[in-house]
């Protein structure tokens, strides 16, 4: 089993990095298909969604696409509530969270399909539109640590629909985000019993692996493939969800 491992790290550092999604949502439920507990696949994938981040961040800060404005505004809401979802992780119930989860994801599929596309022109950090975006990334630092997922979804979801951004500029900062927010909820659960470093170091290698190769494809392909992609993706999650439930 620790063989297949590095092949599923490998498979989440590229998705992840291509995507601006950290890595987790190939992670979770792949590890749950190798028959890990999915708590122990949840604090996986968090330390996995940091490895992903520092390779894939180096190619994208050089690009130039990372807004460090966003960044600073988004990491604080997402830290915060990272904070509050990793220490929640035990209390509440796995399926109230993967309905709520599931419901998001529905509208947040259906809006990249039907949204267009913006450019550096449209981008205008306003008050309004930064305020509501620093709501929706408190709410997806919580949902970072309950499902060990980095967030990502909410996040390209956020600068791209609320903020305006271009889209290859959010991809690359959700990818700069996604190590603050994995940094404070690792750091919880870093220290829990049920923790295992084994089976996180083995998913790592091949993580940082294809988070190498990931960034650089991204920036060769046209918007549109990567919206189609980001789609796909968002629907295999939900059903890799709903799998879970039943």
């Amino acid at each position: 089993m620790l063989f297949a491992l590095p092949l599923v790290g490998f498979s989440a550092g590229f998705v992840g990095s291509l995507l601006g999604l950290g890595g987790g949502v190939i992670v979770v439920p792949s590890l749950i298909l190798l028959g890990f507990p999915v708590k122990l696949a949840v604090m996986v994938s968090i330390f996995v969604t940091i490895s992903t981040w520092a390779m894939a961040s180096e190619k994208y800060l050089r690009s130039g696409l990372v807004d460090f404005r966003v960044a600073f505004l988004l990491g604080l809401g997402t830290s915060l509530g990272a904070f509050v979802g990793s220490r929640l992780l035990t209390f509440l119930p796995d399926r109230a969270v993967m309905m709520l989860f599931l419901g998001m994801l529905g509208f947040v599929a259906v809006s990249n399909l039907l949204g267009r596309d913006f450019t550096e022109r449209d981008f205008v950090l306003s008050p309004v539109r930064g305020a509501g975006a620093f709501l929706f990334m408190l709410f997806a630092g919580v949902m970072s640590a309950l499902l060990g997922i980095g967030a990502g979804v909410f996040k390209v979801f956020a600068m791209d629909r609320i903020l305006r951004m271009p889209y290859r500029m959010a991809t690359a900062t959700s990818m700069f985000l996604i190590g603050i927010t994995s940094s404070t909820s690792a750091l919880h659960y870093a220290t829990r019993p049920d923790f295992n470093p084994k089976v996180a170091s083995f998913v790592a290698v091949g993580t940082m692996v294809g988070a190498f190769v990931g960034p650089r494809v991204m920036l060769k392909l046209p918007v549109r493939v990567l919206r189609l992609i980001f789609t796909l993706v968002v629907i295999l999650l939900g059903l890799s969800l709903l799998w879970r439930m039943g």
